[in-house]
C-alpha cells in the first residue's frame, strides 16, 4: 500500500503519517529521515520529530537521498512499513548534496523532467521494496514573491514529484488546505 500525505508547513502532516504507519498492522516501522540539519532550527525540528516517534517503535534511517539504496541499513523491509519524511527535504538534497543529480537541476538546465524522472523513480524503486509505505511531502506557494531563481526551481521540481506521487499513491490525505481528504 502506497499513502502519501501531503501538506503545508505545520499542517500536521508528519504526525497523520505516523499515525497512518502505527495502525498497518506491521510489527516492523522504518522513520526514513531525509532531512539534513544545517542550523538550529534544524536541530529543533529533529528533536521535536523523535520527541514525537518516541515510543512508537519506529527505528530511524537517516538517508538525505539515494533512498532505494537501504541494502545493509534494514532488515525485513518487505514485511514492513516505512515512513519516508518528507520528500521536500528529499528533492532539496537531490538538487544540491547528490553528485548523481546536481547537473541535472541547475537553473536554466534543460534536465528538470529528468531529475523529477528519476526522483520519483527512486521512491517508486523504494515502494516496491516495502510492505506498505508512508510519503510525507509539502507544497509550497507556487507564486510567492521573493524566491530566488534556485527556490523556484526547487518549487518546480517539488510540484513535479509531487504530481507524479499523487497519481502513484493508493491512498492520498491532502492536508493542504487543512481538510483531510482521502482519495
Amino acid at each position: 500500500m502506497i499513502t502519501l500525505v501531503i501538506g503545508r508547513k505545520n499542517s500536521g502532516k508528519s504526525a497523520l503519517a505516523e499515525e497512518l504507519a502505527m495502525n498497518t498492522g506491521d510489527s516492523t516501522r522504518y522513520y526514513l529521515a531525509t532531512m539534513e540539519v544545517f542550523d538550529n532550527e534544524g536541530s529543533m525540528r529533529v528533536e521535536k520529530h523523535r520527541k514525537a516517534r518516541a515510543g512508537k517503535g519506529f527505528i530511524t534511517v537517516e538517508k538525505p537521498y539515494d533512498i532505494w539504496d537501504l541494502e545493509g541499513e534494514v532488515m525485513d523491509i518487505g514485511s514492513a512499513t516505512v515512513l519516508l519524511e518528507c520528500v521536500s527535504n528529499l528533492v532539496g538534497n537531490e538538487m544540491h548534496e547528490n553528485p548523481a543529480r546536481v547537473k541535472l537541476c541547475q537553473v536554466g538546465s534543460p534536465d528538470a523532467d529528468t531529475f523529477v524522472e528519476s526522483v520519483f523513480g527512486d521512491i517508486v524503486a523504494l515502494a516496491k521494496q516495502t510492505h506498505n509505505l508512508i510519503i510525507v511531502t509539502s507544497e509550497y506557494d507556487k507564486e510567492a514573491a521573493g524566491y530566488d531563481d534556485s527556490t523556484r526551481l526547487f518549487v518546480k521540481l517539488l510540484d513535479g514529484v509531487n504530481e507524479k506521487l499523487l497519481d502513484f499513491a493508493d491512498k492520498v490525505y491532502d492536508l493542504r488546505d487543512k481538510d483531510s481528504q482521502e482519495g
